[in-house]
């Protein structure tokens, strides 16, 4: 039994291999309804095409907010660190910390949910939000 484990580990993290990056834009409306769901009001985002995309969609971006982006797994890393809850573009970076990740697959978006980081950022993510998230 613990030898099957690591294979469903391995296997869990290797749905990733299909997914893409998704747009700017999905990415920016994605954020803004994890916010909106959360009753954020702020997020965090080094990005500056991504934050430009954030603000006319009306969401305060700076330094300080408990949602953060994270733009690479270094970034991702020091996030965590500080006990952000992070959503980020890629899903291999949900191994490095991220909370959430948003993709596209077969041409669609897809929100992946880590669980045990979401956990650890102390973030309660809506019933609505954990319904449609694919969990790892």
């Amino acid at each position: 039994m613990k030898s099957m484990i690591p294979a469903a580990c391995a296997l869990m993290f290797s749905l990733g291999l299909n997914a893409q990056t998704a747009p700017l834009e999905i990415q920016a409306k994605f954020v803004k309804i994890l916010l909106s769901s959360s009753g954020q009001f702020g997020f965090a985002c080094n990005d500056a095409a991504l934050k430009a995309k954030l603000e006319e969609l009306g969401v305060s971006v700076g330094p300080g907010f408990k949602y953060a982006w994270g733009s690479s797994e270094p970034e991702v890393r020091a996030l965590k660190a500080q006990g952000r809850f992070i959503i980020v573009p890629n899903l291999d970076w949900l191994k490095a910390g991220g909370c959430i990740a948003i993709v596209v697959e077969g041409g669609k978006p897809q929100l992946y949910l880590h669980v045990a980081n979401t956990k650890t950022s102390g973030v309660t993510v809506s019933d609505a939000i954990t319904k449609i998230a694919k969990k790892i």
